[in-house]
């Protein structure tokens, strides 16, 4: 499988968050990773976010079930929560964010599908120097997802990428090089 790209980057730097507030700042290690590699049938994605995504959840069929990835993230009440659900036939093609400009997280996600593309998150409209990624692997069988990864911090989702496995037709012929 191949790593696609993501949408911001995991800190592996000790950092001090401050609320603005007169108190003394909270030391922070680096971010913390997260894999689901392989794990392709989603069918609902939920979504935590305020100024910022402050974390994301699956829901994975498996055997007619429903099972929930763990919540890669941070929640406080009063945040606003949205849920994804996609149809049996649906599938993920590719994903896009805007990143904050000053590095705090990602302001929204855009999940593309054989279907249509879903924004979660906050309008970037107003936030004009802001950056997106753009993940774009040109995705056209279910079989070419091959999951999603990432990186948050107990304040935030810090980033999220796909992975992409490729697949051959019968007449197509791969080579490997080496370097």
């Amino acid at each position: 499988m191949i790593r696609a790209g993501s949408v911001g980057k995991i800190s592996h730097c000790e950092y001090t968050y401050w609320d603005g507030s007169d108190a003394p700042g909270e030391e922070v290690m680096g971010d913390d990773s997260w894999d689901d590699k392989g794990r392709t049938k989603i069918s609902h994605i939920y979504v935590a976010f305020d100024e910022v995504i402050m974390s994301i959840q699956f829901g994975f069929l498996q055997n007619g079930a429903l099972v929930l990835s763990e919540k890669y993230g941070a929640f406080e009440e009063g945040s606003n929560f949205r849920v994804l659900r996609l149809n049996q036939d649906e599938y993920v093609t590719g994903l896009s964010g805007v990143l904050e400009k000053d590095g705090g997280g990602i302001r929204n996600l855009t999940l593309r599908t054989n279907l249509g593309e879903y924004m979660i998150g906050r309008s970037s409209d107003n936030y004009p120097s802001d950056s997106t990624i753009d993940i774009d692997p040109a995705i056209c069988d279910r079989r070419e997802f091959g999951g999603f990864f990432g990186s948050y911090n107990r304040y935030r989702l810090t980033s999220i990428g796909m992975y992409l496995s490729p697949i051959t037709s019968p007449d197509m012929v791969v080579k490997r090089e080496n370097n």
